[in-house]
């Protein structure tokens, strides 16, 4: 391991995360002037923290090997997940937000890995800066807190393309510019710009500047996190929920689709398949929870008053907007509440339709968790050919996707990672159920924290928090949260005895 070059980068990260730690004290200061707040000097202690913490590091480098291998690119973007959230937990103690540090990490590390699970159980008490930093870990970390890093700090030297790689380990990244360092720009500068879009067109529908800002963060992020405990719905407005449910669609496709997108390539764009996929895949289930809001009504004899209220005022604008709302916030990883959000509620034969959304999730180099479209795309493609071919043995098939023909050991990585995530969700539903969760809290809980959308099942329903499990299943999510946003092999491999074999 190359620990000198490990170290260096550690200290600029550090460095980035008390930049980011300075603005949010901005906000406190602002806010203990205009209405009292007094948890600035939180913020302002732990940017100290982490610019001492990040200049030691590097100032203990004198002399680095520029090279890093792609096990050292692993290494680096898995621990730099758990470090971030060791330090963007201070503040939470600080304030007191959290007595302890297994609910100010399971916190921190939901915010960074845009899950959207929150342990706060007074959140409108609030103070303004905690709210926005909690919205900040989430912008954060939609896109990637080592891809920002990379656009901005190009002193990494050689070692980019193996963190980048590491850190954005889908079926495939498409390079936009020559050198990593401008595509990791080129992707920022896409998401800026659709942060920028959505933060005013929220500010236009009757948000407040700061809850625009706050609900941009976690929107572009894919991630969840409100200055409510209602979420989306405590603002009673169908038009943010259409400008909500536009920028969740927005974010869950690929955003290399966008750069070409803006060099008028759209025909490129329309011709994608996983695009293609995903939005047939969004029509679809709005249609299948449409059906299933107009069947429980129609069977009202059987449904529960709770039940049919849960479901809304039963007009079709209402039902629509229900159903597409509550698909792409599911698909997408977000997990926001809309006015009528409480599946769990709604009744046992939503429940597996929304599952299948959260392990699913969005698209390749989006800001959306789960397994993502493409792969299930390849999956479904991959059977086709092995019925066609167990009909005609002697004909031969490939995978192609985009037009193009996939290596056979692109498939096979892909039923590699599907076999582990099976593996891990059988595992994780049946620690949990020892640590004393029932067995639908178990799976809703395991499949939500592996696919970062945040609201689960059973007691962790989205009308819940998660304040209420156990310690140890608390550090046993925050694990599963940043296995799933890493996309499994970037985390499990350090695992394995062979990675730390020479």
């Amino acid at each position: 391991m190359n620990w000198k070059q490990i170290r260096y980068i550690f200290g600029l990260l550090l460095l980035m995360e008390a930049a980011f730690l300075a603005v949010t004290t901005g906000v406190g200061i602002y806010y203990h002037y205009r209405c009292g707040d007094g948890d600035w000097w939180a913020f302002l202690v732990s940017t100290g923290a982490a610019m001492l913490a990040g200049g030691a590091l590097m100032l203990s480098v004198r002399h680095r090997r520029l090279q890093m291998s792609t096990r050292e690119g692993y290494f680096v973007v898995a621990l730099t997940w758990v470090l971030f959230s060791l330090v963007g937990m201070v503040p939470y103690l600080l304030v007191g937000t959290f007595d302890n540090v297994t609910d100010a990490f399971l916190e921190t590390m939901s915010g960074f890995t845009t899950t959207g699970c929150t342990a706060i159980l007074n959140l409108e008490e609030q103070p303004h800066a905690i709210l926005f930093w909690r919205c900040l870990t989430q912008w954060l970390g939609g896109l990637g807190i080592v891809v920002f890093s990379l656009a901005l700090m190009p002193m990494i030297g050689a070692g980019a393309t193996q963190i980048f790689g590491a850190e954005t380990n889908g079926l495939q990244v498409d390079k936009l510019r020559p050198k990593i360092q401008q595509t990791a720009r080129r992707l920022w500068g896409i998401y800026l710009t659709l942060s920028a879009i959505n933060a005013v067109l929220y500010w236009l529908a009757g948000m407040s500047v700061f809850d625009a800002v706050c609900h941009t963060f976690s929107t572009m992020a894919s991630g969840g996190f409100s200055n409510y405990s209602d979420s989306i719905g405590h603002f009673h407005s169908s038009a943010i929920e259409y400008i909500c449910i536009v920028f969740l669609f927005l974010t869950s496709i690929n955003f290399n689709l966008y750069y070409f997108v803006g060099r008028g390539q759209l025909r490129y764009c329309l011709k994608n398949d996983e695009l293609r996929w995903f939005f047939f895949i969004v029509v679809g289930f709005t249609a299948i929870f449409m059906a299933l809001d107009g069947a429980t009504r129609w069977c009202s004899d059987s449904a529960t008053p709770e039940q049919i209220a849960a479901l809304g005022d039963g007009t079709f604008e209402c039902s629509l907007r229900s159903a597409l709302f509550h698909t792409l916030t599911i698909c997408s990883s977000a997990g926001f509440q809309g006015q009528y959000f409480d599946y769990v509620l709604w009744g046992p034969v939503f429940w597996l339709p929304t599952l299948v959304l959260m392990a699913m999730g969005g698209c390749s180099s989006s800001t959306a968790g789960g397994l993502k479209v493409v792969r299930i795309v390849v999956l479904i493609k991959n059977a086709k050919n092995e019925f066609l071919q167990a009909l005609n043995p002697r004909s031969y098939t490939t995978v192609r996707l985009n037009g193009h023909s996939l290596h056979a050991e692109v498939v096979y990585k892909i039923l590699a990672m599907l076999s582990i995530y099976i593996i891990l969700i059988i595992v994780s539903i049946f620690a949990l159920q020892c640590m004393g969760l029932s067995f639908d809290t178990s799976v809703g809980a395991a499949i939500s924290a592996f696919g970062n959308t945040g609201p689960a099942l059973g007691d962790l329903g989205p009308a819940f928090t998660w304040a209420t499990l156990p310690d140890l299943a608390k550090w046993y999510l925050s694990l599963c949260m940043l296995i799933g946003r890493l996309e499994i092999f970037t985390v499990v491999v350090i695992f394995t005895q062979f990675f730390w074999k020479k």
